[in-house]
């Protein structure tokens, strides 16, 4: 997707070789470094006649110019204006060193500037047809003027360079960039899994914690108000203890996705251990709504059946720290706040959600 650099944006980034009034800029500027650069050279004896020179300078620095106001007027469309400036900064260049012979010979680099330039801009397609147009029109222009045509072999160099270098830099950098992104995804990806737990796919304690920070720090600095639930299974023991720990594991994953289902997306379901979880509400405004979610949870775990073992039940007991809340002002404070109200709840006759300090 095209998205053009406005004539706005080009005169507030004038010197941004990346937008298209910089590289205007920077074409213009570059030409007249070099008028400066022959007039010396010419004063100091260095170059004789600078008639030739000056007709194919002189061409190029008017293109420059009129660059210039095409794009600061945005005159045509971005991808017409793309395209065009391609085609003449290579054909006029040609044309300027058909002129100048030996004089524009310091300069042969910038078709291979052109190119680059254009590929890490605009994209590789772009730096290959401006390498392609420059190669085809610089070696018309060597091919055609007196002074270059005594060495083919070197007019043949000039041209392969300004062919490969560009294409071989920008598929260089291509390469680069794409593991770049793959070394990005990985640690991502490791990233995430650092923060997983293995076994129910939830978030782990360190995920749970790093959240809980953050929704800290929220409540700190808004107000919002949220909800920290803390979540014991019961009867648990026992299923470990009469059917084995993988029945105990296939009872973790299904429990898992009974919190994950039962809760917001905006909300965050994690393992915290054995069999207790943590679950972080990040809108608590409406305290029936966090105790409807808290009953929904209980009633959605006591319906986990066990395969071959009807008589055997697990619930759910939950302590509920509600946020801001004066005692509850870091992570240890919460957790340990939501850790009395859970086992409270067990107290009381388990398979509830205490969400008063007792």
């Amino acid at each position: 997707m095209d998205i053009p650099v406005t004539a706005t944006q080009s005169k507030i980034l004038p010197h941004n070789l990346g937008s298209e009034m910089g590289h205007a800029c920077f074409r213009l500027g570059l030409t007249l470094m070099f008028v400066a650069y022959l007039l010396f050279a010419h004063l100091f004896g260095h170059i004789g006649d600078l008639r030739n020179a000056a007709v194919g300078i002189a061409a190029y620095f008017a293109f420059g110019l009129v660059w210039l106001g095409v794009v600061g007027l945005s005159l045509l469309t971005y991808r017409s204006r793309r395209m065009i400036s391609i085609v003449l900064d290579q054909v006029v260049f040609a044309f300027a060193l058909y002129q100048a012979g030996d004089v524009l010979a310091p300069t042969l680099w910038a078709p291979v500037l052109m190119a680059i330039g254009n590929g890490l801009r605009n994209g590789l397609p772009y730096a290959r047809l401006s390498s392609l147009i420059g190669g085809l029109s610089v070696g018309a222009a060597l091919s055609l003027s007196p002074y270059w045509q005594a060495g083919k072999l070197v007019t043949e160099g000039i041209v392969l360079s300004i062919v490969i270098l560009p294409w071989y830099t920008l598929m260089l950098s291509e390469q680069i960039a794409q593991a770049k992104r793959e070394m990005q995804l990985r640690a991502a990806r490791f990233e995430s899994a650092s923060r997983t737990d293995s076994l129910t796919g939830l978030m782990n304690r360190a995920g749970f914690f790093q959240c809980l920070q953050k929704l800290l720090e929220d409540v700190a600095r808004n107000g919002t108000r949220s909800a920290v639930m803390l979540l014991d299974l019961d009867g648990f023991k026992g299923i470990n203890d009469t059917c084995g720990h993988n029945t105990g594991d296939e009872v973790l994953k299904c429990v898992a996705n009974r919190l994950h289902d039962g809760v917001d997306a905006a909300d965050k379901a994690a393992r915290l251990g054995g069999d207790e979880f943590g679950i972080l509400i990040t809108d608590a405004s409406d305290l029936q709504e966090v105790q409807r979610v808290a009953q929904s949870l209980i009633d959605s775990i006591a319906a986990v059946h066990v395969h071959g073992q009807g008589d055997l039940r697990i619930g759910a007991s939950i302590g509920i720290c509600l946020l801001p809340e004066d005692d509850c002002r870091d992570e240890t404070a919460v957790m340990e706040t939501a850790d009395r109200r859970m086992y409270h709840a067990k107290k009381s006759g388990k398979n509830q959600y205490c969400i008063d300090s007792p």
